[in-house]
């Protein structure tokens, strides 16, 4: 199983951590950190059933983005990063065999 390699954008972020607080719109994850705005409509989404294409759409028409959907991506992969490093988030979670998968989140050039 380790050697299965499948597209970034099909990757299915998990939280491990959950929320301590949410609140006017900011939700604090387990004292560490704040999220607001996109930050939080990302975290809200890391279930483990949306992939990061769909993530990057949702956020596209949620927040009305003029950007191309490419560049939405490329930073949405750079949040999860941020999120990885801090061992808030399973990079590539798969509930039936309870691996991760392939855990590296840096951009395809």
């Amino acid at each position: 199983m380790s050697g299965i390699q499948i597209p970034i954008e099909e990757y299915k972020p998990c939280r491990v951590h959950e929320v301590y607080l949410d609140e006017d719109g900011v939700i604090e994850i387990s004292g560490e950190f704040r999220l607001k705005g996109a930050g939080r409509t990302i975290w809200l989404m890391l279930n483990g059933k949306h992939d990061i294409r769909s993530i990057a759409e949702c956020l596209c028409v949620e927040f009305f983005c003029q950007q191309e959907s490419e560049v939405i991506k490329k930073e949405l992969i750079t949040f999860l990063s941020m999120l990885k490093k801090r061992n808030a988030i399973v990079a590539n979670w798969d509930p039936i065999y309870k691996l991760h998968l392939c855990q590296e989140l840096e951009p395809n050039e």
